[in-house]
């Protein structure tokens, strides 16, 4: 586990356990990665956090999102991001404020891909001045997350849809391709739905009037209604490419038909006639000519090309 520790001075400290954490820190902000028990029992003792927006967080009802009292409010987001695997997963993000400051719950790995794609975010952070820009902080940075994160899929989308529009080759690996992005884009839009509501319900809330940013979390709440709507219309081209690829796939099929038919008709004609004289029935005429032979094989010579002349004037092959 790992401790980031934002102190007012606008310095930075680490620590590996909160028995490492000075006990009288003047601190801004207190991140928790891989966060244990202990870490939590440590804060209820020290600061009189109540962690129980943790213990349900997968539920639907409101107070697994958002929860308040006189001392704190606690907040849950489910965040989606991109694994080692390179699959886009979601997991909760916790935030907590009372008066002695901001404290951060997330997963390590969350946390380094985070930064490896914003890698100025510890600049902005030193920008803050007090507790309610460093709270504000979050809800704005949250909010730019899903459009960047939106606009990374809506990207990948557009270069998968000229891809299909150019290649003539299609197989199923492109259908797999669509479907995986629209499992992304469903689950992107599943978490923002419920971000736009923890961020409604603090509007809400007795602890915006103490924090008075409600004008900067509704230009949030309207910049993530943007971003729904591209989330829509990934949506949408996804079903358009989805119906192109099946479009495709089944004309290939269709020449792949008409060729095996043209093949089988070409080789049925000289194989029936081929089966007609080798019956060896005595009574035979064709048998005793001494031009028999040659005839017969211009006959079934004839009878394969004037199939495949056919169905090339009728552009099947």
């Amino acid at each position: 586990m790992m401790i980031d520790i934002l102190l007012k001075s606008k310095t930075i400290i680490k620590a590996e356990s909160v028995s490492e954490v000075p006990s009288d820190l003047d601190f801004f902000i207190m991140h928790f990665l891989d966060y244990s028990q202990s870490d939590l029992n440590y804060l209820t003792e020290k600061f009189n956090l109540d962690f129980s927006i943790m213990k349900n967080y997968e539920d639907i009802e409101i107070s697994s999102h958002f929860l308040e009292d006189d001392n704190q409010a606690a907040f849950h987001f489910s965040i989606p991001y991109y694994n080692a695997d390179k699959k886009l997963i979601e997991e909760p993000y916790f935030i907590i404020i009372c008066e002695d400051g901001l404290f951060l719950f997330s997963s390590s790995s969350m946390d380094k891909y985070i930064n490896d794609i914003y890698p100025n975010k510890a600049g902005l952070l030193h920008k803050a001045t007090d507790i309610r820009s460093l709270f504000n902080f979050q809800f704005a940075f949250i909010s730019d997350y899903y459009a960047d994160i939106t606009e990374n899929l809506s990207r990948k989308i557009k270069l998968l849809a000229n891809s299909i529009l150019i290649e003539k080759d299609i197989s199923s690996h492109e259908m797999d391709i669509i479907t995986r992005f629209n499992f992304n884009n469903l689950l992107i839009k599943e978490l923002l739905i419920e971000t736009t509501r923890v961020f409604r319900l603090y509007i809400k809330s007795s602890w915006e009037q103490k924090m008075d940013i409600r004008s900067e979390v509704k230009d949030e709440l309207n910049d993530l209604t943007v971003v729904s709507d591209y989330i829509q219309f990934n949506f949408d081209r996804l079903d358009d490419l989805r119906e192109n690829v099946s479009n495709k796939i089944d004309l290939e099929q269709n020449h792949i038909f008409k060729t095996l038919t043209v093949v089988t008709v070409c080789i049925s004609l000289p194989t029936f006639i081929a089966g007609v004289y080798g019956m060896n029935f005595n009574n035979m005429p064709e048998t005793n000519s001494a031009y028999g032979y040659p005839i017969i094989l211009i006959i079934m010579i004839l009878s394969a090309m004037l199939p495949f002349l056919y169905f090339k004037k009728k552009k099947w092959l």
